[in-house]
Parts: C-alpha cells; structure tokens; sequence
C-alpha cells in the first residue's frame, strides 16, 4: 500500500493506472480488480491504512482539556500533511467529494469527535451542541482549507493557521462564556497574522502582480458571527 501511495505523489492520482498499481502491489491487473473492484477503492484502502497509522500516533501525544486537544489534532493534521506534500495535493480534491470512502469521516469520528464529545462533558460547549453535525461541518471545513493550500493559495507556513481559525470559527458559537472569550482571542490574532497568497520569491517579497492580502474573515465579520451550525441557538 505504500507503492500506491507512492505512485499517487509522484504522477498524480488520475496518472496513475490500474496496470500501475497492480505491479506496484505484485499482482496482476484482475486480482486487483476482484479485490478492491476499482482503482479509487485501492488508493482509498492505502489512504485508510495511513490514517489509522496517524490516528494511533496522535493518540499518544494528546493530553489536557476537549479544547487543547481538539487543537492539537487540527496541528498534527496539519503537520502529517505537510510531511507529504506531493501526495496531499494529489489527493486533497479526491477528498471533497469521497470522504466516506477515503475513511476521512472515520478519521474525523475517532479524533475530532471524541474531543467534542470530551468538550461537552467538560461544559466547554453547550449541552444543546449536537456532536456528530459539529463534527462533521469542521471535517468539510477542514477539507475546504486543505484544498486551498493544495491550490497554492494558502502557503506552506500558513496553512495550519488557517486549519486552526476553521476550527475555531466553528467552536465559537459552540463555546460557553468560561472559554469563548479565549477563542475569540486566538480568533483575531490569527485573523490579524493570516494572508492569502503563494510562496514569497527567495528574496521574500510576493511574486510580480500577486495583490497579497491579509485574512480578516467575511466582509464586516467578527469573530462571534462564525459560521453557524444546527446547534447555534444563542449565546450564554
């Protein structure tokens, strides 16, 4: 399954052919196919693999509170993602349109869902907070910035920030009083260090005729009028 995911980096998922992956994997083009049954099943099954790997590994580094290790997953995300570039990018649009399949939902359920679960417990959030719809909204949300920076329209150093602003947005309509004031302010540092825009040339300046702009959010937005979801009701 490492061969797929290899092959998937180097010349792009649609590049790549079923007679590909079968030879990567030692086998003829058939058994594949009885297999797996198409070549979007085998990518999706090495895909899977990889995520239970990262799942067991994020496992051993979180610790503290629902929301400390909600952000903590957001930046492990983030950092496994950058650690494979080529493979992010060839994969992210694949993403949109199959989470399900790529195991993606499985991956939100079993860290970013269990945190909100951890968050309600813990009354960071509201009682009336529905955990599976939050989870999900920030599992496409995720999936949204994902694609910006596999579009280059986030840069490399940016683009945990704006995981993590996603993340929050989301939380904050969420929040009781007790932290909601500590995300807001996470909000708007990260809303006031955030631009759009490529990779800066060598000499660090942005390449000729990109406008760079700093991230401020919606026009006229503040950080309390985040994204809503089924279980914004109000405000404590």
């Amino acid at each position: 399954m490492t061969a797929t995911l290899d092959l998937v980096a180097e010349r792009g998922y649609d590049a790549v052919t079923v007679e590909e992956l079968a030879a990567a994997g030692l086998v003829t083009k058939k058994t594949l196919y009885d297999i797996y049954g198409s070549k979007q099943a085998v990518v999706a099954q090495a895909v899977a693999l990889r995520l239970d790997t990262l799942i067991e590994s994020f496992g051993e580094q979180l610790e503290g509170d629902g929301l400390t290790r909600l952000l903590t997953i957001v930046r492990k995300t983030c950092e496994a993602v950058l650690q494979t570039p080529e493979l992010s990018r060839a994969l992210a649009p694949r993403l949109v349109s199959s989470a399900d399949e790529f195991h993606l939902t499985a991956f939100f359920e079993r860290l970013h869902r269990q945190a909100i679960i951890l968050m309600k417990a813990e009354r960071q959030v509201h009682d009336w907070v529905e955990v599976d719809f939050t989870a999900r909204s920030m599992m496409f949300d995720q999936i949204a910035v994902q694609n910006m920076w596999a579009g280059r329209n986030i840069r490399d150093d940016q683009y945990p920030g704006f995981a993590l602003l996603g993340a929050l947005r989301i939380i904050t309509p969420l929040a009781r009083a007790t932290v909601r004031k500590e995300i807001v302010e996470e909000v708007r540092r990260l809303q006031a260090e955030l631009s759009f825009g490529p990779e800066p040339a060598a000499d660090g300046a942005p390449p000729e005729g990109w406008p760079c702009r700093p991230f401020t959010g919606r026009q006229n937005s503040t950080p309390n009028d985040a994204p809503n979801t089924r279980g914004s009701r109000g405000t404590a």
